[in-house]
């Protein structure tokens, strides 16, 4: 499985006892994976590819209203999965339509699947639980070892705009683009907004499993970093090394290194004695400061350039 089939799954085992809120998640699946059939009668039909969503949205359905539920599997041309409808028509059809937003009777007219119903602004549950349909219906999330990225398709802009909004209220950094032409997609790239959107619809374990993944991510990129610094210094360190011993050569073959004066001696030799040990490693040796033998190896360096000019 997927991990968003899996954090579907998850969110799929909540049982929600609250009327309003089990709405507000028919609501959210009714915008993203809803369509409209008008006939004689008409009937209002979701299609998922995942069977557990699909028997879900039957089941909030029919504890809500007096409707006829039919889920069926259907082969589609060209798709490697099949698809799930989910048809529910009946007695009370109409009302569902009505207070799910699926359809709106204004003096204009009729609009279809254009806005979200009051209900879900009434409070932050109701708001969770229409973010949790909206994910059910037309959501995905990238699996997080893969990189942070999760998305909700909506067909009206007008409802992906009230979804940004509502997420931005929950301090998600929410953004909107455009697909096709007519796809609008509201998505999180960031890590801290995935994992908290995940938590925030009620997928825990997906979101704590999201962070296992950063916190392994973090200390591996840190090892490397780590790695790098060591290896950029171990360089830096053998390039100054080798430098100071030509340095060192050039003295000697020309006046000499005996006819240093004492403290310059002392440091020509500790280098020569150990080639591959550090500026530190060798002030203790010669029981000094960092800074003095610093400062020591640094005259031999200028004394090597004046007589190489010469």
């Amino acid at each position: 499985m997927s991990f968003s089939s899996d954090c579907k799954e998850e969110l799929i085992r909540i049982r929600v006892k609250n009327p309003e809120q089990r709405l507000c998640m028919l609501s959210g699946s009714t915008f993203t994976a809803g369509g409209i059939r008008i006939s004689l009668k008409p009937s209002l039909f979701y299609h998922t590819e995942n069977p557990s969503a699909a028997k879900h949205v039957a089941s909030i359905a029919l504890s809500l209203y007096r409707t006829d539920a039919v889920v069926e599997e259907k082969i589609v041309e060209h798709r490697k999965k099949p698809i799930y409808e989910v048809k529910l028509s009946g007695e009370e059809i109409d009302r569902l339509m009505q207070d799910t937003g699926a359809m709106v009777r204004t003096e204009q007219g009729i609009r279809l699947m254009n806005e979200v119903p009051a209900v879900v602004f009434r409070n932050e549950e109701n708001q969770r639980a229409f973010l949790r349909g909206c994910f059910l219906g037309g959501g995905s999330c990238v699996d997080p070892k893969r990189g942070y990225h999760l998305e909700i398709v909506f067909r009206s802009e007008s409802v992906a705009n009230a979804v940004h909004d509502i997420m931005r209220g929950f301090r998600l950094h929410a953004r909107i683009s455009v697909r096709n032409g007519d796809r609008y997609l509201v998505y999180l790239k960031d890590g801290d907004d995935v994992s908290g959107m995940l938590a925030l619809i009620g997928a825990s374990s997906s979101a704590l499993a999201l962070e296992n993944v950063r916190v392994e991510k973090d200390m591996r990129n840190y090892i490397n970093r780590t790695n790098n610094c060591e290896t950029a210094n171990l360089d830096k360190q053998v390039v100054a090394s080798i430098r100071q011993q030509a340095a060192i050569a050039v003295i000697d073959r020309t006046i000499g290194i005996r006819s240093l004066p004492a403290s310059l001696q002392q440091a020509a030799q500790l280098r020569l004695a150990h080639p591959d040990a550090t500026v530190q490693e060798l002030a203790d040796l010669a029981e000094i400061q960092k800074s003095g033998m610093y400062h020591r190896l640094d005259r031999l360096m200028k004394l090597a350039e004046g007589l190489e000019e010469e």
